[in-house]
């Protein structure tokens, strides 16, 4: 385990800000039927909308400037900036949580930290972690998003009354407000003292070699160069020295074949992702459970902490198969049980009330064992140097327009039982087309250097 606990405490930060953008994409998942929204009445439905999407529409905002800018300003100062932004959401959300204009705008500066750490942070990993802790490093940011949507949901149902709308315990902005305040003033302090420059940046940017190999040393916890190390660092200059001629511009035939898959396996995960957002807040989720006007509908909740209980098993696991059978696995279950789910409810007139929620549950559990880490982890390696932040940052900006266009279709079609068991056999039958096609075409990156696996995504020998 040598350096791990060191590249650990260099992502601590970015664990803390993608926590609190989790948050932020539960409160558009759930946001909408939570009680105590004093502030959403005489407002207007397409208003409301706006609030759920402003985030999304943050994030799509500020890639588009890191893609650009993203070599010229240290990890460190990203990460700053980025729990900066979440400071200020956190101040206007804890001050005026009812107040709707401070919400949208507040939020909307929310997406702006979430895009910067989620763009940086996933390359950052890619750069820093040795070749056997990669994945589970990424399953850990990962983990970081989930357990923040979880934490919300417990939040937006504990702080809420059902019964008095007007009255709410505590407004569920400010709860938020409270824990993101925490958490992003905490994360100046590992984002400024622990974050150690990835040598391969360096590489890349300044061609300081000293300083770079200095920073690897200390990224593995060593005093001394070993054999290995210094293997290592050559495998990094080779693929820094090579990242011009490998990919000579954006969609050329090197890059191409790993942007091309990491974008399947990323809208395959939007779908499922965006069908169980949707479902959960609807009137399925509602059905599977025995509620009434007087008790909270833990059912969201329920959903989202089995689904971090699996995140978090997938630390542990991410790296026992090689990708195509993890995701493989992964998929197939997701899609089989969605697709049992779905079969069930359109064909059965009466079902014992634990079946569904079992069913669903299931899906969502095995959906984090593999597609959800392994296109963040295919995002983290997968591109030379020089085409990272854009091909990156270009893949992340499809999934949150994505996000926003399957909210628009959903806020315009209308939700009855009987479309939610037509989506739910639809999707889960478009997971299965798609990760089959991901499972036939993924290489297995495991315990490989930054250039071995640039080289596997693009189909070259080494």
């Amino acid at each position: 385990m040598s350096g791990f606990g060191k590249q650990l405490s260099c992502i601590l930060s970015s664990i803390l800000l993608l926590f609190c953008g989790g948050m932020h994409i539960g409160w558009s998942i759930s946001h909408l039927n939570m009680g105590g929204n004093a502030w959403a009445v005489g407002i207007s439905v397409d208003e409301f909308r706006f609030a759920i999407l402003s985030f999304f529409t943050g994030c799509g905002f500020i890639i588009l400037i890191v893609a650009a800018t993203k070599q010229m300003v240290p990890t460190r100062i990203w990460l700053v900036l980025s729990a900066f932004f979440f400071m200020i959401n956190g101040v206007f959300f804890t001050a005026m949580p009812t107040y709707y204009a401070a919400t949208v705008a507040t939020r909307i500066i929310a997406g702006f930290g979430h895009g910067i750490c989620h763009v940086v942070s996933i390359i950052y990993v890619g750069e820093i972690a040795s070749r056997n802790f990669r994945g589970k490093l990424v399953a850990i940011l990962v983990s970081s998003i989930v357990g923040g949507v979880a934490l919300f949901t417990v939040l937006s149902m504990v702080t809420t009354n059902p019964i008095f709308i007007v009255e709410p315990n505590m407004h569920a902005n400010r709860a938020i407000g409270i824990v993101i305040l925490s958490l992003s003033t905490l994360a100046l302090v590992p984002a400024w003292f622990l974050v150690i420059e990835s040598p391969l940046h360096t590489l890349t940017t300044s061609g300081n070699e000293t300083l770079a190999r200095s920073n690897l040393l200390k990224l593995r916890g060593l005093s001394v160069e070993s054999p290995s190390l210094m293997d290592e660092f050559e495998d990094m200059k080779t693929l820094a020295a090579e990242s011009e001629s490998l990919s000579p511009f954006f969609l050329s035939q090197g890059n191409f074949p790993a942007f091309q898959l990491a974008l399947l396996v990323k809208l395959a995960n939007l779908l499922f992702f965006n069908y169980s957002m949707n479902t959960a807040k609807m009137s399925l989720m509602s059905l599977m459970f025995t509620l009434t006007v007087f008790t909270h509908n833990w059912a969201p909740p329920m959903l989202w902490l089995s689904k971090f209980a699996g995140s978090v098993l997938a630390i542990f696991i991410i790296d026992l198969l090689p990708r195509r059978f993890q995701y493989g696995f992964s998929s197939v279950f997701t899609g089989s049980f969605m697709l049992a789910l779905g079969i069930i409810l359109a064909t059965y007139d009466v079902v014992e009330t634990w079946i569904p929620p079992f069913l669903y549950m299931v899906a969502e559990v095995f959906n984090t064992f593999g597609m959800l880490p392994v296109p963040e982890i295919m995002l983290s390696e997968a591109f030379p140097p020089k085409k990272r932040a854009l091909s990156v940052s270009s893949i992340l900006i499809c999934e949150y327009v994505g996000h926003m266009v399957v909210y628009i279709i959903y806020f315009n079609v209308p939700s009855t039982l009987s479309n939610v068991y037509i989506k739910t056999l639809v999707f889960s039958g478009v997971i299965l087309l798609k990760c089959l096609i991901a499972v036939l075409t993924t290489p297995d990156t495991r315990n490989k250097y930054p250039r071995e696996a640039v080289h596997l995504y693009m189909h070259k020998k080494k």
